[in-house]
């Protein structure tokens, strides 16, 4: 498959997940931007375990990101320099990223939906495949996998889809993405929370969620916590954070 190709995909299959995904878009930055102290040292620890994926990978050739977004946990100019090609690929990105996209032979900006639903009608009973991509000596999942099913799981809400529906259809959504990583010729690495914490005042933990709906990850890799909205960005009694677990070669993690 070539890349061009990929260009013509479809990025959603309708105007109200468009604006969705835009509207996420815009949130992640506007959200950094009131918490850049605390969402530094979480945007550090995943350049840090993309960079060590980076030093692992023995092929030079191509570099596949799966949800660059903004680029906030992406350290685009070591993998310029490092890569003969770096594909960025989410479903929507800034303007000024798919203008330099345009302009460089280097670096690739496809707005593909991830989820693989694409087009298709969104219901909480079908099974929807991930997209095609060229292969790469490097792939990067990056924390993408728990976050797929959000958009269509708010979409599936206002339809009125009951939770059991709509908690298995997220659980496919998530294996199926890591299905396709295991299978992935090159090497990959896997960023993704692994743990949703929400503390109170005091901070002490009331409540915890699994985002990935129990599909069992490898032991290892790196972990660390990510105050993603403290005390007052979502509810003023209390601050949820992310546990994150980062893999630069998710194929030793299973073999080990």
């Amino acid at each position: 498959m070539s890349l061009a190709s990929l260009f013509q995909r479809p990025v959603t299959g309708g105007n109200a997940r468009a604006n969705a995904y835009r509207s996420e878009l815009r949130g992640i930055v506007a959200r950094y931007r009131r918490h850049k102290a605390v969402w530094d040292p979480h945007l550090a620890e995943t350049k840090g375990i993309v960079r060590d994926a980076v030093a692992l990978c023995p092929g030079r050739n191509r570099v596949v990101v799966l949800g660059s977004g903004p680029l906030l946990d992406v350290p685009l100019d070591d993998l310029l320099k490092t890569f003969r090609e770096v594909v960025l690929v989410d479903i929507v990105h800034p303007m000024a990223l798919r203008l330099r996209g345009l302009l460089s032979r280097q670096l690739h900006v496809l707005a593909i939906d991830l989820t693989g639903i694409g087009t298709q009608p969104l219901s909480a009973q079908r099974r929807y495949e991930p997209p095609s991509m060229p292969p790469a000596d490097l792939v990067i999942s990056l924390n993408l996998m728990s976050q797929l099913p959000i958009v269509p799981l708010n979409l599936l809400d206002k339809q009125g889809v009951e939770e059991e529906d709509a908690d298995r259809f997220a659980k496919r959504l998530i294996a199926a993405h890591y299905k396709w990583l295991r299978n992935q010729p090159g090497q990959v690495c896997l960023i993704t929370d692994v743990e949703r914490i929400v503390y109170d005042l005091e901070g002490k933990k009331v409540m915890s969620f699994d985002p990935t709906y129990g599909i069992p990850l490898p032991e290892g890799g790196t972990e660390w916590e990510w105050a993603m909205a403290p005390v007052g960005e979502i509810a003023a009694d209390g601050a949820l954070h992310h546990r994150v677990r980062g893999y630069p070669d998710l194929a030793a993690a299973l073999a080990g």
